[in-house]
């Protein structure tokens, strides 16, 4: 359980996810926004994952009771987990990134003067220009579409599934591993209700702190999933 409590935490700073609440902080109206999106992508978010441990389900229970997951698997996640944290986590694998981001900025800058004899004012990502308009109905639209099911959201249905959960207990992983996951909406909206005017010079300085230490942050929980990973599949190896 321990494992898929950190995938929910690790869901939570997906970019997808995270891109969308970033972007309805700063617009108007960002309560009423959030609140939509919020809704859209809880709604999305737990509708498709019973649906997909009820078809990887059988009879009353969701999962199987072999209890054990192949522990290779786990092993080569655990070494993924490892080379995401170095790439986000020291300066040489920043530098690569950063390298990797300007190589790809020049080839479709190249592509751009191929077509056009000119380099394009560049565009927005969609989810940006749809919730510029600062519509409630295209906030929640764009939380149903931005808020399918994850990387890391489909390991933890994979563990759930594996694992001997009643009904009632896989369900309630399945709630809890959303109320954590959009928690980086849900604290806003609280405190929108209790203080709106706090709260958005909070919001402020949180967006910029989290621009500034986000790559870290994806760094420290790939090395916590990384060893998670890795005691699991020694774990089903030896044993």
């Amino acid at each position: 359980m321990a494992q898929i409590l950190l995938y929910a935490v690790g869901s939570a700073f997906f970019p997808a996810l995270l891109a969308g609440v970033s972007v309805i902080l700063t617009r108007e109206r960002p309560a009423a926004l959030l609140l939509a999106f919020y809704i859209g992508g809880m709604v999305v978010s737990i509708g498709v994952g019973l649906a997909l441990l009820q078809i990887a389900g059988s009879d009353a229970n969701f999962g199987s009771s072999s209890g054990n997951s192949d522990p290779f698997f786990e092993i080569g996640a655990a070494i993924l987990a490892f080379a995401l944290a170095w790439l986000t986590g020291s300066k040489a694998g920043r530098a690569k990134i950063d390298d990797w981001r300007g190589k790809r900025k020049s080839r479709k800058e190249a592509k751009q003067i191929k077509k056009h004899g000119e380099v394009q004012e560049a565009k927005d990502p969609w989810a940006v220009r749809v919730l510029d308009r600062g519509s409630v109905v295209l906030a929640l639209v764009a939380g149903m579409i931005l808020n399918l099911p994850g990387p890391f959201y489909l390991f933890a249905l994979a563990d759930i599934t594996e694992a001997d959960y009643s009904t009632v207990e896989a369900i309630i992983l399945v709630v809890v591993f959303n109320l954590i996951m959009f928690m980086l909406a849900e604290v806003p909206l609280i405190g929108y209700l209790i203080n709106p005017e706090k709260t958005q010079d909070r919001v402020e300085r949180f967006s910029g702190w989290l621009e500034r230490n986000g790559l870290r942050i994806i760094s420290l929980f790939a090395v916590l999933w990384g060893l998670s990973s890795l005691g699991k599949g020694l774990k089903d190896l030896l044993g």
